[in-house]
Protein backbone atom coordinates (compact mmCIF):
# COMPACT_ATOMS: atom_id res chain seq x y z
CA UNK A 1 0.00 0.00 0.00
CA UNK A 2 2.82 2.23 0.74
CA UNK A 3 3.86 1.94 -3.01
CA UNK A 4 0.25 3.09 -4.08
CA UNK A 5 -0.99 5.56 -1.80
CA UNK A 6 0.67 8.81 -0.22
CA UNK A 7 -1.11 8.51 2.81
CA UNK A 8 0.10 4.62 3.58
CA UNK A 9 3.58 6.00 3.01
CA UNK A 10 3.23 9.07 5.15
CA UNK A 11 1.57 7.25 7.97
CA UNK A 12 4.80 4.41 7.32
CA UNK A 13 6.96 7.22 7.95
CA UNK A 14 5.64 8.56 11.02
CA UNK A 15 5.19 5.77 12.48
CA UNK A 16 9.08 4.46 11.77
CA UNK A 17 9.88 8.06 13.38
CA UNK A 18 7.74 8.03 16.65
CA UNK A 19 8.64 4.10 17.27
CA UNK A 20 12.56 4.94 16.17
CA UNK A 21 12.06 8.35 19.40
CA UNK A 22 10.24 6.06 21.37
CA UNK A 23 13.04 3.16 21.47
CA UNK A 24 16.23 5.54 21.84
CA UNK A 25 14.53 6.73 24.85
CA UNK A 26 13.22 3.41 26.84
CA UNK A 27 13.44 3.13 29.91
CA UNK A 28 12.84 -0.29 30.86
CA UNK A 29 10.55 -1.02 34.23
CA UNK A 30 11.77 -4.93 34.81
CA UNK A 31 15.37 -3.00 35.51
CA UNK A 32 18.16 -5.91 34.44
CA UNK A 33 17.97 -5.95 30.72
CA UNK A 34 20.47 -4.87 28.35
CA UNK A 35 20.31 -2.05 26.52
CA UNK A 36 22.64 -1.27 23.96
CA UNK A 37 24.39 2.08 23.54
CA UNK A 38 22.51 4.93 22.06
CA UNK A 39 19.46 2.09 21.94
CA UNK A 40 20.74 0.85 18.53
CA UNK A 41 18.35 -2.32 18.88
CA UNK A 42 18.81 -2.78 14.93
CA UNK A 43 15.90 -2.64 12.49
CA UNK A 44 13.75 -4.96 13.79
CA UNK A 45 14.12 -7.29 10.64
CA UNK A 46 14.40 -11.06 11.91
CA UNK A 47 18.21 -11.40 9.92
CA UNK A 48 19.28 -8.32 11.52
CA UNK A 49 22.58 -9.73 13.14
CA UNK A 50 21.59 -6.58 16.24
CA UNK A 51 18.07 -8.01 16.99
CA UNK A 52 18.94 -11.25 17.17
CA UNK A 53 21.90 -10.51 19.98
CA UNK A 54 19.56 -8.35 21.93
CA UNK A 55 17.11 -11.23 21.79
CA UNK A 56 19.80 -13.41 23.15
CA UNK A 57 20.89 -11.35 25.54
CA UNK A 58 17.66 -10.60 26.87
CA UNK A 59 15.84 -13.81 27.79
CA UNK A 60 16.42 -13.06 31.20
CA UNK A 61 13.35 -15.08 32.75
CA UNK A 62 12.20 -18.56 31.64
CA UNK A 63 8.43 -18.01 32.02
CA UNK A 64 8.20 -14.24 31.01
CA UNK A 65 11.34 -14.44 28.62
CA UNK A 66 11.22 -10.48 27.49
CA UNK A 67 10.77 -7.34 29.32
CA UNK A 68 7.43 -5.29 28.28
CA UNK A 69 9.66 -3.60 25.21
CA UNK A 70 9.43 -7.10 23.61
CA UNK A 71 6.38 -7.65 20.49
CA UNK A 72 5.90 -10.95 21.57
CA UNK A 73 3.56 -11.87 18.23
CA UNK A 74 6.91 -10.99 16.47
CA UNK A 75 8.33 -13.70 14.67
CA UNK A 76 11.90 -14.57 16.28
CA UNK A 77 10.38 -13.62 19.68
CA UNK A 78 8.52 -16.34 19.34
CA UNK A 79 10.94 -19.09 18.45
CA UNK A 80 12.86 -17.49 21.39
CA UNK A 81 10.33 -17.94 23.74
CA UNK A 82 10.17 -21.46 22.20
CA UNK A 83 13.95 -22.52 22.58
CA UNK A 84 14.57 -20.79 25.89
CA UNK A 85 11.48 -20.61 27.93
CA UNK A 86 9.28 -22.83 30.12
CA UNK A 87 7.66 -25.67 27.92
CA UNK A 88 4.10 -24.90 28.70
CA UNK A 89 0.94 -27.06 27.03
CA UNK A 90 -2.11 -25.48 27.38
CA UNK A 91 -5.51 -27.44 27.76
CA UNK A 92 -7.23 -24.89 26.33
CA UNK A 93 -4.77 -25.55 23.17
CA UNK A 94 -5.02 -29.39 22.99
CA UNK A 95 -9.12 -28.67 22.83
CA UNK A 96 -8.82 -26.67 19.98
CA UNK A 97 -7.72 -29.58 18.39
CA UNK A 98 -10.90 -30.42 18.78
CA UNK A 99 -12.47 -28.38 15.62
CA UNK A 100 -14.59 -27.30 17.98
CA UNK A 101 -15.90 -23.49 16.88
CA UNK A 102 -15.47 -20.08 18.28
CA UNK A 103 -18.82 -18.30 19.02
CA UNK A 104 -19.24 -15.45 17.33
CA UNK A 105 -20.07 -11.80 19.51
CA UNK A 106 -23.85 -12.65 18.54
CA UNK A 107 -24.53 -15.58 19.92
CA UNK A 108 -24.12 -14.34 23.03
CA UNK A 109 -26.58 -11.47 22.53
CA UNK A 110 -29.41 -14.19 21.17
CA UNK A 111 -31.02 -15.97 24.32
CA UNK A 112 -31.49 -19.71 23.32
CA UNK A 113 -28.85 -20.38 21.02
CA UNK A 114 -26.89 -22.67 22.96
CA UNK A 115 -25.45 -25.08 19.86
CA UNK A 116 -22.21 -24.38 19.05
CA UNK A 117 -21.08 -23.29 22.84
CA UNK A 118 -17.84 -24.54 23.58
CA UNK A 119 -17.22 -27.26 26.47
CA UNK A 120 -15.75 -26.60 29.70
CA UNK A 121 -12.13 -27.30 30.55
CA UNK A 122 -11.49 -30.71 31.96
CA UNK A 123 -10.02 -28.21 34.72
CA UNK A 124 -13.53 -26.48 35.54
CA UNK A 125 -15.01 -29.61 35.53
CA UNK A 126 -13.19 -31.95 37.94
CA UNK A 127 -13.56 -28.77 40.41
CA UNK A 128 -16.94 -28.21 39.47
CA UNK A 129 -16.51 -24.84 39.19
CA UNK A 130 -19.37 -23.07 37.06
CA UNK A 131 -20.13 -19.88 35.52
CA UNK A 132 -21.97 -16.96 38.66
CA UNK A 133 -24.27 -14.68 36.68
CA UNK A 134 -25.74 -13.20 40.04
CA UNK A 135 -23.86 -11.98 42.57
CA UNK A 136 -26.71 -11.54 44.89
CA UNK A 137 -26.64 -8.08 45.08
CA UNK A 138 -29.80 -5.76 45.16
CA UNK A 139 -30.79 -3.13 43.54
Amino acid sequence: ADSKFATCSGASILAKVTRDELTDNWNFSEGKFYSPAHGDYGSGYPSDPKCKEWLKKNVQDQVFCFPDFVRFSWGPAKIATQEEGVKVQWEADDEDEDEVQQMKMSDFMMAGNKSKKRPRTEYFERRGLSIVTNFGCSD
